[in-house]
């Protein structure tokens, strides 16, 4: 068993966390055990350090599993895909974010950009995070 220290600070907002893990464990099971929290942004100022951290630990992974939702159940006219299977958006494509309310409760909204989306595209794609993390959770707009 190697233990090892991480400093991560998440792209959902500007907090600082030190965590460990082991690196003998396999990735999609290992444990990310929080260390200390080195700073916290103004969103996650309340509640203990351990109460940061699972709020943070849920909204970041939230955003990145909504966005790669997006992206699995996006028309084929919009995806490029490797040889490996992984699709990501073509050229001139992008998927951005903002976060709005108070933690525990943020919610994320979803930006796609550089087409216009028919009616039935949205609601395709809103049904999707709805189902995957709850109505209000994450919303997705169209930025064409």
């Amino acid at each position: 068993m190697v233990i090892k220290t991480t400093r991560w600070s998440p792209d959902t907002c500007e907090c600082i966390f030190e965590y460990s893990w082991d690196t003998e464990q396999p990735e999609d099971t290992r444990t990310h055990n929080l260390t200390t929290v080195i700073d916290s942004c103004d969103a996650h100022q309340s509640g203990t350090q351990a109460t940061r951290w699972d709020t943070v630990n849920e909204e970041n992974p939230r955003k990145n599993r909504a966005l790669q939702i997006i992206i699995d159940n996006a028309p084929a006219a919009f995806v490029d895909t490797d040889l490996q299977g992984n699709k990501s958006l073509k050229p001139g494509l992008s998927l951005d974010f903002t976060v709005a309310g108070t933690a525990p409760n943020r919610v994320f909204t979803l930006i796609f950009k550089g087409q216009t989306l028919t009616q039935n595209q949205m609601d395709f794609v809103q049904g999707k995070l709805d189902t995957r993390f709850g109505v209000g959770k994450v919303i997705f707009v169209n930025q064409p």
